[in-house]
Protein backbone atom coordinates (compact mmCIF):
# COMPACT_ATOMS: atom_id res chain seq x y z
CA UNK A 1 0.00 0.00 0.00
CA UNK A 2 2.57 2.73 1.07
CA UNK A 3 4.31 1.95 -1.64
CA UNK A 4 1.70 1.95 -4.42
CA UNK A 5 1.26 6.05 -2.78
CA UNK A 6 4.59 6.10 -3.18
CA UNK A 7 5.07 4.94 -6.54
CA UNK A 8 1.34 7.53 -7.77
CA UNK A 9 3.54 10.50 -5.79
CA UNK A 10 6.77 9.89 -7.89
CA UNK A 11 4.27 9.47 -10.89
CA UNK A 12 2.34 12.78 -10.53
CA UNK A 13 5.28 15.09 -10.07
CA UNK A 14 6.85 13.29 -12.94
CA UNK A 15 3.93 14.54 -15.26
CA UNK A 16 3.73 17.86 -13.62
CA UNK A 17 7.12 18.18 -14.27
CA UNK A 18 6.60 17.43 -17.81
CA UNK A 19 3.60 19.61 -17.87
CA UNK A 20 5.54 22.31 -16.98
CA UNK A 21 8.41 22.03 -19.15
CA UNK A 22 6.10 21.66 -22.00
CA UNK A 23 4.38 25.30 -21.07
CA UNK A 24 7.88 26.73 -20.96
CA UNK A 25 8.48 25.54 -24.43
CA UNK A 26 5.32 27.14 -25.90
CA UNK A 27 5.64 30.23 -24.18
CA UNK A 28 8.89 30.64 -25.44
CA UNK A 29 7.81 29.96 -28.91
CA UNK A 30 6.10 33.35 -28.88
CA UNK A 31 6.88 33.81 -32.51
CA UNK A 32 3.93 31.54 -33.48
CA UNK A 33 1.49 33.77 -31.93
CA UNK A 34 2.20 35.41 -34.52
CA UNK A 35 1.22 33.39 -37.17
CA UNK A 36 -1.78 31.65 -35.17
CA UNK A 37 -3.21 34.85 -33.89
CA UNK A 38 -2.34 37.88 -35.21
CA UNK A 39 -2.50 37.24 -38.45
CA UNK A 40 -5.82 36.23 -38.16
CA UNK A 41 -6.91 39.10 -36.28
CA UNK A 42 -5.07 40.96 -38.81
CA UNK A 43 -7.12 39.23 -42.20
CA UNK A 44 -10.55 39.90 -40.32
CA UNK A 45 -9.72 43.78 -40.08
CA UNK A 46 -9.30 43.20 -43.61
CA UNK A 47 -12.13 41.65 -44.61
CA UNK A 48 -14.46 43.03 -41.81
CA UNK A 49 -16.77 44.31 -44.75
CA UNK A 50 -17.27 40.95 -46.55
CA UNK A 51 -16.96 38.68 -43.40
CA UNK A 52 -18.81 38.34 -39.97
CA UNK A 53 -22.09 38.41 -41.46
CA UNK A 54 -23.06 35.56 -39.20
CA UNK A 55 -20.81 32.56 -37.04
CA UNK A 56 -20.09 30.47 -40.49
CA UNK A 57 -17.74 33.09 -41.07
CA UNK A 58 -16.30 33.52 -37.19
CA UNK A 59 -15.83 29.19 -37.70
CA UNK A 60 -13.40 29.97 -40.41
CA UNK A 61 -10.65 32.16 -38.50
CA UNK A 62 -11.85 29.66 -35.37
CA UNK A 63 -10.64 26.49 -37.47
CA UNK A 64 -7.06 28.37 -38.68
CA UNK A 65 -6.12 29.06 -35.18
CA UNK A 66 -7.09 25.27 -33.87
CA UNK A 67 -4.49 24.24 -37.80
CA UNK A 68 -2.24 26.16 -37.07
CA UNK A 69 -1.72 26.04 -33.47
CA UNK A 70 -2.05 22.02 -33.67
CA UNK A 71 0.34 21.94 -36.01
CA UNK A 72 3.15 23.94 -34.72
CA UNK A 73 2.43 23.76 -30.94
CA UNK A 74 1.94 20.21 -31.06
CA UNK A 75 3.32 17.95 -33.81
CA UNK A 76 6.20 19.95 -34.29
CA UNK A 77 6.99 20.11 -31.08
CA UNK A 78 7.03 16.33 -30.86
CA UNK A 79 8.83 16.20 -34.08
CA UNK A 80 11.40 17.83 -32.86
CA UNK A 81 11.88 16.39 -29.82
CA UNK A 82 11.96 13.21 -31.32
CA UNK A 83 14.65 14.11 -33.91
CA UNK A 84 16.58 16.01 -31.75
CA UNK A 85 16.90 13.13 -29.30
CA UNK A 86 14.94 14.81 -26.64
CA UNK A 87 11.88 12.36 -26.80
CA UNK A 88 13.74 9.44 -26.20
CA UNK A 89 15.39 10.74 -23.27
CA UNK A 90 12.49 11.93 -21.61
CA UNK A 91 10.60 8.97 -22.08
CA UNK A 92 13.91 6.96 -20.39
CA UNK A 93 13.12 9.34 -17.77
CA UNK A 94 9.36 9.55 -17.10
CA UNK A 95 9.04 5.89 -18.06
CA UNK A 96 6.25 6.57 -20.62
CA UNK A 97 6.22 8.44 -23.80
CA UNK A 98 2.25 8.82 -23.59
CA UNK A 99 2.59 11.39 -20.96
CA UNK A 100 4.86 13.98 -23.00
CA UNK A 101 2.45 13.41 -25.75
CA UNK A 102 -0.78 14.32 -23.30
CA UNK A 103 0.95 17.42 -21.54
CA UNK A 104 1.48 18.58 -24.64
CA UNK A 105 -1.48 18.52 -26.17
CA UNK A 106 -3.18 19.88 -22.85
CA UNK A 107 -0.92 22.53 -23.10
CA UNK A 108 -2.16 23.35 -26.66
CA UNK A 109 -5.75 22.72 -25.60
CA UNK A 110 -4.94 25.92 -23.16
CA UNK A 111 -3.14 27.85 -25.65
CA UNK A 112 -6.16 27.66 -28.35
CA UNK A 113 -8.96 28.90 -25.94
CA UNK A 114 -6.30 31.43 -25.01
CA UNK A 115 -5.97 32.57 -28.35
CA UNK A 116 -9.72 32.01 -29.89
CA UNK A 117 -11.14 33.88 -26.76
CA UNK A 118 -8.70 37.14 -27.93
CA UNK A 119 -9.54 36.58 -31.36
CA UNK A 120 -13.20 36.87 -30.57
CA UNK A 121 -12.91 39.93 -27.59
CA UNK A 122 -11.27 41.64 -30.33
CA UNK A 123 -13.38 41.12 -32.56
CA UNK A 124 -16.60 42.12 -30.33
CA UNK A 125 -14.95 45.33 -29.20
CA UNK A 126 -13.42 46.69 -32.67
CA UNK A 127 -16.20 45.00 -35.17
CA UNK A 128 -19.19 43.48 -34.48
CA UNK A 129 -20.92 42.11 -31.09
CA UNK A 130 -19.68 38.19 -30.70
CA UNK A 131 -22.73 36.92 -28.15
CA UNK A 132 -21.81 35.32 -24.85
CA UNK A 133 -23.51 31.94 -26.71
CA UNK A 134 -20.75 32.01 -29.57
CA UNK A 135 -18.29 32.56 -26.66
CA UNK A 136 -19.37 29.58 -24.95
CA UNK A 137 -19.77 27.43 -27.92
CA UNK A 138 -16.35 27.97 -29.22
CA UNK A 139 -14.67 27.08 -25.84
CA UNK A 140 -16.63 23.91 -25.75
CA UNK A 141 -16.33 22.67 -29.22
CA UNK A 142 -13.00 23.85 -29.30
CA UNK A 143 -11.72 20.94 -26.98
CA UNK A 144 -12.95 18.25 -29.63
CA UNK A 145 -11.42 20.45 -32.49
CA UNK A 146 -8.18 20.30 -31.30
CA UNK A 147 -8.23 16.73 -30.15
CA UNK A 148 -9.78 16.24 -33.83
CA UNK A 149 -6.96 18.07 -35.49
CA UNK A 150 -3.93 16.18 -33.53
CA UNK A 151 -5.15 12.72 -34.67
CA UNK A 152 -5.88 13.84 -38.32
CA UNK A 153 -2.51 15.36 -38.46
CA UNK A 154 -0.50 12.90 -36.27
CA UNK A 155 0.08 10.68 -39.53
CA UNK A 156 2.65 13.35 -40.33
CA UNK A 157 4.40 10.96 -37.18
CA UNK A 158 4.75 8.36 -39.48
CA UNK A 159 6.50 10.21 -42.48
CA UNK A 160 10.34 9.17 -43.34
CA UNK A 161 11.85 11.52 -45.39
CA UNK A 162 14.53 14.18 -45.29
CA UNK A 163 13.85 17.49 -43.64
CA UNK A 164 13.83 19.88 -46.19
CA UNK A 165 11.43 17.83 -48.00
CA UNK A 166 9.14 17.22 -45.39
CA UNK A 167 9.17 21.33 -44.71
CA UNK A 168 8.40 21.79 -48.43
CA UNK A 169 5.20 19.72 -48.02
CA UNK A 170 4.10 21.10 -45.04
CA UNK A 171 4.47 24.93 -46.34
CA UNK A 172 2.58 23.28 -49.56
CA UNK A 173 -0.14 21.41 -47.45
CA UNK A 174 -0.86 24.68 -45.46
CA UNK A 175 -1.24 27.15 -48.19
CA UNK A 176 -3.13 24.53 -50.44
CA UNK A 177 -5.83 24.16 -47.34
CA UNK A 178 -6.09 27.50 -46.23
CA UNK A 179 -6.69 28.28 -49.89
CA UNK A 180 -9.56 25.67 -50.34
CA UNK A 181 -11.08 26.75 -47.04
CA UNK A 182 -11.11 30.45 -48.72
CA UNK A 183 -13.32 28.81 -51.75
CA UNK A 184 -16.04 27.64 -49.34
CA UNK A 185 -16.92 24.09 -51.14
CA UNK A 186 -20.05 22.51 -51.87
CA UNK A 187 -21.37 19.36 -52.96
CA UNK A 188 -19.17 16.25 -53.35
CA UNK A 189 -16.00 18.68 -53.54
CA UNK A 190 -16.96 19.57 -50.44
CA UNK A 191 -17.02 15.87 -48.63
CA UNK A 192 -13.60 15.25 -50.17
CA UNK A 193 -11.97 18.11 -48.45
CA UNK A 194 -13.29 17.65 -45.41
CA UNK A 195 -11.83 14.14 -45.22
CA UNK A 196 -8.35 15.54 -46.58
CA UNK A 197 -8.14 18.59 -45.44
CA UNK A 198 -7.92 19.33 -41.82
CA UNK A 199 -8.65 23.14 -42.03
CA UNK A 200 -12.17 22.24 -43.66
CA UNK A 201 -12.70 19.45 -40.91
CA UNK A 202 -12.59 21.55 -38.52
CA UNK A 203 -14.71 24.11 -40.27
CA UNK A 204 -17.04 21.07 -40.76
CA UNK A 205 -16.98 20.51 -37.01
CA UNK A 206 -17.89 24.09 -36.19
CA UNK A 207 -20.63 24.42 -38.30
CA UNK A 208 -22.07 21.02 -38.03
CA UNK A 209 -24.89 22.59 -36.16
CA UNK A 210 -26.23 24.73 -39.19
CA UNK A 211 -25.91 21.70 -41.50
CA UNK A 212 -28.54 18.82 -42.65
CA UNK A 213 -28.78 15.31 -41.28
CA UNK A 214 -26.33 13.59 -43.30
CA UNK A 215 -23.59 16.01 -42.92
CA UNK A 216 -23.83 15.58 -39.86
CA UNK A 217 -23.36 11.71 -39.95
CA UNK A 218 -20.44 12.20 -42.29
CA UNK A 219 -18.93 14.55 -39.98
CA UNK A 220 -19.30 12.20 -36.59
CA UNK A 221 -18.24 9.10 -38.80
CA UNK A 222 -14.72 11.05 -39.56
CA UNK A 223 -14.42 12.36 -36.22
CA UNK A 224 -14.61 8.53 -35.04
CA UNK A 225 -12.16 7.39 -37.38
CA UNK A 226 -9.60 10.00 -37.56
CA UNK A 227 -9.50 9.85 -33.36
CA UNK A 228 -8.99 5.90 -33.84
CA UNK A 229 -6.51 6.71 -36.00
CA UNK A 230 -4.44 9.27 -34.02
CA UNK A 231 -5.09 6.71 -31.13
CA UNK A 232 -3.26 3.72 -32.97
CA UNK A 233 -0.58 6.35 -33.90
CA UNK A 234 0.24 7.84 -30.36
CA UNK A 235 0.03 4.71 -28.61
CA UNK A 236 2.60 3.18 -30.86
CA UNK A 237 4.47 6.39 -31.16
CA UNK A 238 8.06 6.27 -32.22
CA UNK A 239 10.96 7.55 -29.96
CA UNK A 240 13.60 7.32 -33.11
CA UNK A 241 14.60 9.65 -35.69
CA UNK A 242 12.35 9.65 -38.79
CA UNK A 243 13.47 12.52 -40.78
CA UNK A 244 17.22 12.65 -42.62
Amino acid sequence: MAYTIIRENWMFENDWAILKVQIRIALKERFYFIYTLIVPIFMVFINKNQDLQDNESLYIYWSYIVVTTVFNGFLINLIRLREGGFFKTLTYLMGSRHSIVLANLLVQFFVIQLEIFLFNLVVTIFITHVSAITFLYGFLVSFLAALLCSAMMSGLLLLRMKQVYFNLLISCFFILGIGLLGIRPHGILNYVLTMINPFQLIYGLYVVHCTSGFYIIFISLCVVGYLIMGGLIFRNISVKNRLK
